[in-house]
């Protein structure tokens, strides 16, 4: 019996492995893209505010661009160096901290026994770094710059990609579209006040403990708040060795800080900040953290949980009517007992 494959058949696997070498190879620039997008939505309640003050939209996004780049360009002159001499006091100090980690830790004594070799080894690692740090700084400098460009074009960008779409889908498409950028805001402003209430709780126990490196810690918790559940252990571990090292009262107490601190950021200030948008459950965000977290380390793992939160919105607007009605009572059920 001869196998025969159509043409057409050929053209669309052929046309399926093009589109998925193309991902694969455009990734990076697909990723940058979809934060510019993320940030885009944070920054247009602000835009679409001042537009309701008689702002023109240029105006409007110029000044947005403005605060923005003024709090990167604030970040880069101010706190950086800041940073950069907390790490070079600390360099100096090496020896002495060295024989209190050996007390506090002694598995670790054998690891500091070639001060020589690991200053030299840091050295080669700060190199490293610093090249990766502007290759960084020009990867955020991009995403802002497209963020902005979305604020003054990105309604026009949508409405062209719709206009792709067949006409009975439309609809829905434009609806989806309209309530997840909800969810997206809703997780990006909650997100970005939560993490700036940490990192001031953070500032004040670690200045008020004395700890080193405190600037750096600080960033360090304002930048895994982002990243629930396991964003709490990163910020932790380091903080607390420190803590250890000069004391173990002063690590017990960091410890002990940090965990108080989220519970309540978790069941008081979480619950207030994010409202009613995001509902998930906490195996969902465990899980989203894991695939997110595999998948593209901790950039994933931020925006994997918006990506869980509009679920519902797509099974609600897109599979409602698939769905057997015992499933869609379930749900129904579940999203009562959330609230």
């Amino acid at each position: 019996m001869e196998l025969r494959v159509p043409f057409v058949t050929l053209l669309k696997i052929a046309l399926a492995v093009l589109l998925a070498v193309i991902v694969i190879k455009l990734w990076p620039v697909i990723l940058m893209l979809i934060i510019a997008v993320v940030i885009a939505v944070l920054l247009d309640p602000v835009v679409l505010w001042l537009e309701v003050h008689r702002v023109r939209q240029t105006i409007a996004v110029l000044a947005v661009a403005f605060v923005v780049f003024g709090l990167l360009v604030a970040f880069l002159v101010g706190l950086l160096p800041a940073i950069s001499r907390e790490i070079a006091a600390v360099s100096h100090q090496l020896p002495q901290i060295a024989q209190r980690v050996t007390k506090v830790f002694p598995s670790l004594g054998a690891l500091l026994k070639a001060p020589g070799a690991m200053t030299r080894d840091w050295m080669v690692r700060g190199l490293v770094a610093g090249k990766f740090a502007i290759v960084g700084l020009s990867a955020v400098v991009l995403v802002l710059v497209v963020a902005l460009y979305l604020l003054v074009e990105g309604r026009k960008v949508f409405a062209w990609f719709l206009s792709f779409a067949p006409r009975r889908f439309r609809g829905r498409i434009d609806q989806t579209g309209r309530e997840m950028s909800g969810v997206v805001l809703a997780y990006m402003r909650g997100n970005v006040i939560t993490s700036l209430i940490c990192a001031g709780f953070v500032l004040i126990v670690l200045s008020a403990l004395r700890i080193p490196l405190t600037l750096l810690l600080t960033v360090i918790a304002f930048i895994f708040d982002f990243v629930p559940v396991v964003g709490t252990i990163i910020m932790i571990v380091p903080a607390a060795l420190l803590g250890f090292v000069i004391s173990p009262v002063r690590g017990v107490i960091i410890v002990a800080a940090y965990l108080f601190y989220h519970l309540v950021e978790n069941y008081l200030i979480a619950p207030r900040v994010y409202g009613d948008t995001m509902r998930l459950s906490t195996l969902t965000v465990i899980l989203a953290i894991v695939i997110g977290g595999t998948l593209q380390g901790v950039i994933g793992a931020v925006l994997a949980l918006p990506i869980a939160a509009a679920y519902p919105i797509v099974e609600r607007i897109w599979l409602r009517d698939r769905l057997p009605p015992d499933t869609v009572k379930r749900h129904e059920e579940l999203e009562h007992a959330e609230q």
